[in-house]
């Protein structure tokens, strides 16, 4: 199942669930703000998952700083001109002349264009959208617009700006978020989401040459990767997939692994639609030189890179607030929840057993059974399932993370 993030107001996002019970196919998290400016700190606050949608351009355009640092697709309602003649129609059914009408719109040539085609001059006074346009210029416009006598309505597309003039008695009416379009964008953030996670379950290589590795090195890699190392003719291979590449070698742990190398070894990765192809990538990334920098060869055989990009401060800040109330709650050390969050990040939303989380924070098994217990009751996890045992015991169960997202 895909689980969709979204970022709107309060009827928006009833409207959305109500359009989305229709589809078995996914889930939805919603995050309502009463303003869109608010869209920025929702952010922040969602939880894991495959694809983040927002309500329209404005929070979209508000949030693209933290929207750099999320590793999902993001997608958002576009309200289009058919959307507007279906809008300016309704206003007409309800007796308004549209020679009367205030407007705030994002695509002045799209009105444009309207008008042209319905014969009909520009005379209503409007109001273009900006990137990130605060509310309340919006809000003072119409209003200005409405006590000068010369307009009988108000057409926002700005939910906020509806529910304050609503408020203060204005005729008003919002441009309407018509069902296809909905169901068109809701349709669009699946199928984003579902061609990242194929690309992710892509075969991927991980390489490393050169003979100045050490066994504590090459097991802290293999321990990072989750997976066994192997010996191949030109150096150490680890076998995986893109998504978990991506996650590690773009997480901090991973940063300062690489940078403790001896300056003679060479790393880099690769992918493919099979094994070989994959290291193949691999080794032809590695030849590209750069010291303290690798490469990454997709099944395209595109290269990206060097990596790594930015440098990192190692995990997150045993002082940082969110950290210490999450670690009181869950009644562990912060240390220990700091460490836990790494490892959450290394899993890229993946389920993962006891054992294997013993087995990252080097503790025992019962260790990490009573500590995902505590991190149970406080729901920082769920239980998704069990792993079936290939000898006897009882299986062992799956859980996944439901961690929220520290703030910088």
């Amino acid at each position: 199942m895909i689980t969709i993030a979204l970022i709107g107001s309060t009827s928006f996002c009833q409207k959305v669930q109500a359009l989305a019970a229709l589809d078995s196919s996914y889930h939805l998290e919603c995050y309502e703000y009463k303003d869109p400016a608010e869209a920025p700190q929702l952010v922040k606050m969602i939880e894991r998952c495959d694809v983040l949608m927002f309500s329209g351009s404005l929070p979209y355009d508000f949030s693209k700083q933290q929207l750099e640092q999320l590793q999902i697709p993001v997608v958002y309602l576009r309200q289009d001109v058919q959307a507007l003649a279906i809008t300016l129609l309704k206003a007409v059914q309800l007796g308004y002349s549209l020679m009367r009408v205030s407007l705030d719109y994002r695509h002045e040539e799209e009105w444009q264009s309207l008008c042209n085609d319905l014969h009909h001059p520009p005379t209503m006074q409007t109001f273009c959208l900006q990137s990130a346009q605060p509310s309340q210029p919006v809000l003072a416009f119409h209003r200005k617009a409405l006590d000068s006598g010369q307009i009988d309505l108000a057409i926002t597309s700005i939910h906020a700006v509806y529910d304050q003039l609503c408020e203060e008695g204005y005729p008003v009416i919002r441009i309407i978020d018509t069902d296809n379009d909905i169901l068109h964008t809701l349709a669009k953030a699946k199928e984003q989401a579902l061609l990242v996670k194929a690309e992710a379950a892509q075969i991927a290589v991980g390489l490393i040459r050169g003979q100045h590795c050490s066994q504590e090195e090459l097991a802290e890699f293999a321990q990072l990767m989750g997976a066994a190392l192997t010996k191949r003719e030109h150096g150490i291979a680890v076998y995986s997939t893109v998504g978990k590449v991506k996650s590690v070698i773009a997480h901090p742990l991973f940063k300062k692994w690489h940078n403790a190398l001896h300056e003679d070894v060479r790393i880099a990765f690769g992918s493919g639609r099979s094994m070989e192809t994959a290291y193949n990538n691999a080794l032809v990334a590695s030849s590209f030189p750069q010291t303290k920098k690798f490469y990454f060869m997709d099944a395209k055989q595109t290269l990206h890179g060097p990596y790594p990009i930015v440098e990192q401060q190692l995990t997150h800040s045993i002082e940082h607030p969110q950290l210490v109330t999450i670690a009181q709650r869950v009644h562990l050390s912060t240390q220990n929840m700091s460490r836990i969050f790494a490892y959450a990040a290394l899993q890229h939303n993946e389920p993962f057993t006891a054992a294997q989380l013993a087995q990252f924070l080097q503790v025992t098994r019962r260790t990490a059974e009573r500590m995902l217990k505590k991190l149970h009751d406080a729901n920082y996890i769920t239980i998704i399932g069990e792993q079936s045992a290939h000898r006897k015991g009882r299986p062992s169960a799956l859980y996944r993370f439901k961690l929220p997202a520290l703030t910088k």
